[in-house]
């Protein structure tokens, strides 16, 4: 599933094709995706106008037109974005098209359909409807540790919470954790001041790694569990196999050596 890092990296992928271009026609091919907004009134609102700019919070992309209104994207599981000229290079699964002025189209693709499309004209008022908390990347270490130091609940589900703080998933909560030697279900509230301190820093750094690899079309590092998150993988570090846990419906990877439950 597409988590901050993968949006962040569809975001620059569409500033660097897609900006500023007359878009021509747009194809509404799953109209089921769409949430807050009709087929026609879509088109009518993007058809003849330009993306200026992205932003993102959390797992949404919200793309600015010159009419001022914000299209906003979320990817669901298998959401991604492809842009091509040659007609024989469109994708399949393509759910909604952009053709652009200069016969070149975007294409929102999505095989599963668990992607969400929406209009709005105020980023605030979504952010606030949609009850998100703040951008992983962009909080603080004192934010951090108010939002967290006292929750009872596990620390994995705990970072998935996109209300508490928005962008992290299943699989990015596993590498944190991971990295942090801390155990899938253990509370906040029991661990220390600098253990908090270093989840945060760990955070930061394994969000800023994969958003940089995926940029140069890289892979994450071996030394990651990520890669290693499948059905008898091992720990990359103790080599000792990974085991799974169920926490808030997801399943949950880790190392029962370097995660020793306490």
């Amino acid at each position: 599933m597409p988590e901050l890092p993968e949006v962040e990296s569809f975001g620059r992928y569409l500033e660097k094709t897609s900006l500023n271009k007359k878009i021509e026609e747009v194809e509404v091919k799953s109209p089921e995706l769409l949430q807050n907004v009709d087929v026609n009134d879509l088109k009518d609102c993007l058809e003849d106008k330009k993306f200026k700019s992205t932003k993102r919070q959390g797992k949404y992309l919200f793309v600015l037109l010159n009419n001022n209104k914000w299209l906003i994207l979320h990817f669901g599981m298998t959401g991604s974005f492809k842009c091509f000229k040659n007609p024989d290079d469109k994708p399949l699964y393509d759910r909604i098209l952009f053709n652009f002025e200069d016969n070149s189209h975007l294409a929102f693709i999505d095989p599963r359909k668990f992607g969400k499309i929406y209009l709005t004209s105020e980023i605030s008022n979504f952010i606030t409807q949609k009850k998100l908390g703040p951008d992983a990347l962009n909080i603080d270490l004192k934010t951090f540790k108010n939002l967290y130091n006292k929750r009872r609940g596990a620390a994995k589900s705990a970072l998935m919470n996109q209300h508490v703080m928005a962008g992290i998933g299943n699989i990015y909560s596993d590498e944190i954790l991971y990295q942090a030697h801390v155990y899938p279900k253990t509370p906040f509230n029991t661990l220390n001041d600098a253990k908090i301190t270093e989840i945060f820093n760990i955070m930061k750094e394994v969000l800023n790694t994969s958003l940089n690899r995926q940029l140069n079309g890289k892979n994450l590092p071996n030394s990651y569990i990520i890669p290693h998150r499948i059905r008898n993988g091992k720990c990359p570090d103790s080599d000792t196999k990974l085991e799974t846990i169920k926490i808030a419906g997801r399943t949950s990877y880790y190392c029962p050596e370097c995660q020793k439950e306490i």
